[in-house]
């Protein structure tokens, strides 16, 4: 039984028998794991803040080799991003972000950038904008787990696509005029400056895409792009997103 020290961003909870809690982590070196912390519930109520979802921790545990579940001996907080805290929207909206990657990515799969990526989120969402800090979030998330859309030419003839094009769902990237009549009925147009916005994000990291001045009109489109992608190839809704849509006339966000 092999001891492994790590950081972990908190993804999800789960109580467990009186006073245990299942957390699954997002760690800096293995990726997605599980474990269960003993000691952390007294009469069905937390104790202390360590294991709050979006927490970023240092834990010490035992791998098992014939079980998913790992033993949580130690933990300590490094950052509790209190501000997250502090308002329903930012609460939202970093639900959905810890949802996307506990559900979009594999157990013992490593990526350091997703474990950056919730991190520098986390930081700057007291400060940007809900739409933009989504938009480079889905981006870089996709991009990082292999399920980016296809954005530098035409899916179908490879012929470069400038500006304006079609997108399709369903073939997962860019047409041209002439492929998408020919090859996806749920192909619609994309505007130039979406397009634009979109191969920004994918090209440049977390922190400079922020920096990027983008109107709300084209984050709008894109995101609406994303979104139906992501739902495409994935199974069920996002219970985070749809609490998203339902805050935001209230918030206006």
């Amino acid at each position: 039984m092999a001891i492994q020290k790590t950081e972990a961003i908190v993804l999800k909870t789960m109580p467990f028998r009186s006073t245990s809690l299942i957390v699954t982590f997002y760690t800096r070196e293995f990726g997605k794991i599980k474990g269960i912390v003993k000691g952390v519930r007294q009469e069905g109520e937390m104790r202390g803040s360590l294991y709050e979802l979006f927490s970023r921790v240092e834990i010490i545990y035992y791998e098992k080799l014939k079980s998913d579940l790992h033993l949580v001996s130690e933990g300590s907080l490094l950052e509790s991003y209190a501000s997250l805290r502090e308002d329903l929207r930012r609460i939202a909206t970093a639900s959905y972000f810890v949802e996307l990657v506990e559900e979009l990515t594999e157990f013992y799969d490593p990526h350091r950038p997703i474990f950056d990526l919730l991190d520098l989120s986390f930081r700057y969402l007291a400060s940007i904008s809900f739409e933009k800090i989504a938009a480079i979030f889905e981006i870089h998330l996709l991009s990082e787990i292999g399920l980016l859309p296809f954005l530098e030419a035409c899916l179908g003839c490879e012929k470069q696509v400038p500006e304006e094009g079609f997108f399709s769902i369903r073939q997962g990237g860019l047409l041209c005029e002439d492929c998408a009549r020919k090859m996806a009925q749920d192909a619609k147009p994309i505007e130039a400056q979406t397009l634009a916005c979109m191969r920004y994000f994918v090209k440049h990291d977390f922190e400079i895409s922020l920096k990027k001045s983008t109107p709300a009109y084209g984050l709008a489109p894109f995101r609406s792009i994303i979104r139906q992608f992501i739902a495409d190839r994935h199974s069920r809704p996002f219970k985070s997103l749809q609490f998203l849509e339902k805050i935001r006339p209230v918030l206006s966000i």
